[in-house]
Order: C-alpha cells, then structure tokens, then sequence
C-alpha cells in the first residue's frame, strides 16, 4: 500500500500553498510541478510533501538536506534566512545555498 502525495510551493518568507491534486508518486508530483508557469516568480521553492502536507518528503538537489523536515520547520527555517540582510535582492538559486 503506497501512501499518496503532495506538493507545495513556498516563497523567499517562508509562505507556502498547497497544490490541490494528490499524486500517487514523487515523480507525478514533479512532472506537475514542471508545468506550473509563471507561478515560481511567485512561488520558487517546491517540495512535496506526506499526504497529510506536514514533513518534506523530496526536495530540489539544493535542498535535499531538508528531507524529512516538518514543513512548518522548514517555512520558520526560510522566514529566518529571509531576514537577514545577506538575503536581500537574491535569487531563488543564491538564497537556496543559503539555506
């Protein structure tokens, strides 16, 4: 019995939505997540999650070490980062290595 998925999509603070299919795999949650448009300018972090939505169950290579990470962990983790003055006026890629 295999356990379904989710994905969500997270900004620079921390905020994050939830996508609203369930996948029966991490691959069909990436495949989604590869078709999502213009909504990384807004969204750029996406992780997907257990089917309950609370721990990170894959991540981008950046972020792999955030695997098995509770997702509000995760979300306080970014809002932190996101304060500093460091991470002002990055991009997606400079603030994930900051993470």
């Amino acid at each position: 019995m295999s356990s379904k998925v989710k994905l969500i999509c997270m900004t620079f603070d921390g905020d994050y939505v939830t996508e609203r299919p369930t996948f029966d795999t991490i691959d069909e949650a990436w495949e989604y997540a590869n078709d999502l448009g213009s909504k990384w300018y807004f969204y750029p972090f996406y992780f997907v999650t257990t089917e309950s939505g609370k721990t990170v169950k894959d991540a981008p290579e950046l972020l792999a070490h955030l695997k098995g990470v509770r997702v509000k962990e995760v979300s306080r983790h970014f809002a932190e980062v996101a304060a500093t003055p460091e991470a002002q006026g990055v991009d997606a890629e400079q603030f994930a290595f900051m993470v």
